[in-house]
């Protein structure tokens, strides 16, 4: 997992804690588009807690499958957000 210093500072003054998962797509061929979060989703099950120094990232993957690499970014200036990548991508492959 590689969080930039930006973003982990951002999840640290919210509480430390990030939720990432895989959005399930409206259709069965699409794919599933990640997102992130400082406040827990509605849908809490199959998230599993991963550390990322002194974060806690709550991951669910799409099927239960992980990525090679787990990226969390900063997003936007006016209202930043966390992102997070899938071996780069903004969608679970």
């Amino acid at each position: 997992m590689e969080v930039s210093p930006e973003a982990a500072e951002f999840v640290r003054d919210r509480g430390g804690r990030l939720w990432v998962w895989a959005a399930r797509p409206p259709k069965c061929c699409t794919p599933a588009f990640m997102r992130a979060a400082t406040e827990p989703p509605q849908d809490l099950s199959g998230f599993h807690l991963v550390r990322a120094g002194d974060l806690e990232v709550c991951f669910r993957g799409p099927a239960g499958r992980v990525p090679d690499v787990l990226e969390i970014g900063l997003h936007g200036r006016r209202r930043p957000k966390a992102e997070a990548y899938w071996d780069g991508c903004l969608f679970a492959l």
